[in-house]
């Protein structure tokens, strides 16, 4: 069963200053949804999402404590201010534990690729997160992605390569769908050296005019 992390939450109330009064109270104003629950607005402390967020990504199942209640939920969405990158506004969305739910799991790139380390490669990657559908109680923090299988240029690893439990379904992508591979750093920089053609110039006289 994935590890779940704890999260207490206030009923907030609705006003056109409520959201930027929550945040000068060093909250942050959000929102509950989803399954035997009806929607109500809240707040959490800043701190403490910070530390849930830094602790259990985006894609942990956490227990909501709101309103008297432990409530199962997902991190749904945060907003961020674009300038401080401080959040601004969450969606939190509870979970029925016996249905399969679709969420956003980033992908972290382990271990050490014999054709990058040795042989002049450059590791290009090309999907850092993926969308899946499992049970809540399935949902991994991270997917992992063992680069030491690379061990030379042009080798790669694909959806198929991965080590996933049967009970999680990859969604959006095919199975041989690039996630990286290994582009020779060489080959590139002979590309960008050789000599440019010119189109050879027409040095056939002008036609005088009659």
């Amino acid at each position: 069963m994935a590890e779940t992390y704890s999260l207490a939450a206030e009923v907030r109330e609705t006003t056109k200053k409520s959201a930027r009064d929550t945040r000068a109270q060093g909250r942050v104003p959000g929102v509950l949804y989803g399954h035997g629950v009806e929607a109500q607005t809240l707040s959490v402390d800043y701190s403490e999402f910070l530390r849930l967020i830094r602790r259990a990504g985006q894609s942990s199942l956490v227990d909501l404590d709101f309103n008297g209640k432990k409530i199962k939920v997902l991190i749904h969405k945060y907003d961020q201010d674009p300038v401080q990158d401080t959040f601004t506004h969450i969606d939190l969305m509870a979970v029925n534990l016996k249905e399969k739910t679709m969420v956003h799991v980033p992908l972290e790139f382990i271990g050490e690729s014999e054709a990058v380390k040795n042989k002049g490669g450059v590791l290009n990657i090309a999907h850092t997160s993926l969308d899946i559908r499992c049970l809540p109680t399935d949902i991994p923090q991270q997917i992992e992605v063992d680069i030491s299988a690379l061990n030379d240029l042009h080798d790669h690893i694909s959806i198929a390569d991965l080590k996933l439990s049967d009970d999680v379904e990859i969604m959006n992508l095919e199975a041989d769908t690039q996630l990286c591979s290994v582009m020779g750093r060489a080959a590139e920089e002979e590309d960008l050296d050789a000599p440019i053609e010119m189109p050879e110039a027409d040095l056939a006289p002008e036609k005088e005019e009659a």
